[in-house]
């Protein structure tokens, strides 16, 4: 029989873990680049755009100034894929999977 008890505790850590998780994200701060620094986009572990600068080599050409934009927000998007695998490997160490068998047990 499943102990519910167990089952709302577990429930309320993992709640808890994932807030402090998207907290921690909020305040990170993922540069991408294009053309050297022609162009920097700054997101956070959320991946919102926080901010976008344009470098003294920025071109003049909106069409060209897009394309770069775009490419600096891949950019910072691959660096957040990285570091979040990171967070989620670091994370996920932590849990005890032990007690999810606990929760099948008489």
């Amino acid at each position: 029989m499943f102990d519910m008890n167990q089952i709302q505790q577990m429930m309320g850590q993992a709640q808890k873990a994932q807030q402090e998780l998207k907290d921690r994200l909020g305040k990170m701060a993922i540069e991408g680049h294009a053309a050297g620094d022609a162009v920097k986009v700054t997101i956070n572990g959320n991946k919102e755009v926080t901010k976008i600068e344009f470098g003294p080599n920025a071109p003049d050409d909106k069409e060209y100034l897009a394309d770069l934009m775009l490419v600096a927000l891949g950019d910072a998007y691959a660096q957040a894929e990285q570091q979040l695998k990171g967070q989620m490997g670091d994370m996920l160490g932590n849990i005890d999977l032990s007690q999810i068998a606990n929760l099948f047990r008489k």
